[in-house]
């Protein structure tokens, strides 16, 4: 059977500092538990051997029914910091996802995760189905006419980026986020990572 794994890290939102002992629960799609772990010092914690469909759905490229990745959810919980759900990881074909989770503080949770009767509510984060299986890639149609403003003379690499999580016309949020991030991000969801290793097949370096 072919199998893949989540390599799951936890740290605390807006910091760099890894948070041990985060007790970690893996299910799949039908609700089934795969793995119990606690991360370790360092903040993390690997779910191995996860049933995946056979790569050789993703490597086709006429594939447009069969999804080629399985799909899992991560449930992170510590004393003291407001509960995580992340819905929707991908895990294909001998290949490992990396998940990162940011935990909030317990106290520094928002008012609206806060219920009536004082406990914290969980966050819950979902993430979309990958472009090339949904479909609904791309933010609109290339634009008409140069944007104003000077063109510089050297390459210029940002630090930071503002992102605009949606269409150009869809009312959502901006988020500023490291450039780094953002590269890593879009990357993970023009191209499946069996591409990678696969002759024939496109290689991408990011």
């Amino acid at each position: 059977m072919s199998k893949g794994s989540i390599l799951i890290y936890t740290s605390a939102a807006g910091q760099a500092a890894p948070l041990p002992g985060v007790t970690l629960t893996v299910t799949d799609a039908g609700g089934s538990i795969r793995a119990r772990l606690v991360t370790d010092a360092d903040g993390f914690a690997e779910a191995a051997d996860l049933p995946a469909p056979d790569a050789a759905y993703s490597l086709d490229a006429a594939n447009t029914t069969v999804q080629p990745y399985a799909l899992y959810r991560i449930e992170a919980a510590l004393d003291g910091w407001q509960p995580l759900v992340l819905n929707g990881v991908q895990v294909f074909d001998a290949q490992q996802t990396v998940a990162r989770l940011n935990l909030l503080p317990a106290g520094a949770a928002p008012a609206s995760a806060v219920s009536r009767t004082g406990e914290v509510e969980t966050d819950i984060v979902t993430i979309p189905p990958h472009t090339l299986f949904g479909g609904n890639g791309g933010s609109g149609p290339a634009p008409e006419e140069l944007l104003p403003g000077s063109v510089l003379n050297r390459i210029v690499v940002p630090k930071k980026i503002t992102v605009h999580l949606g269409k150009p016309s869809a009312n959502v949020r901006n988020v500023t986020v490291s450039f780094q991030s953002y590269i890593a991000n879009v990357a993970s969801s023009e191209v499946y990572p069996t591409w990678d290793s696969a002759p024939g097949t496109r290689r991408t370096s990011i």
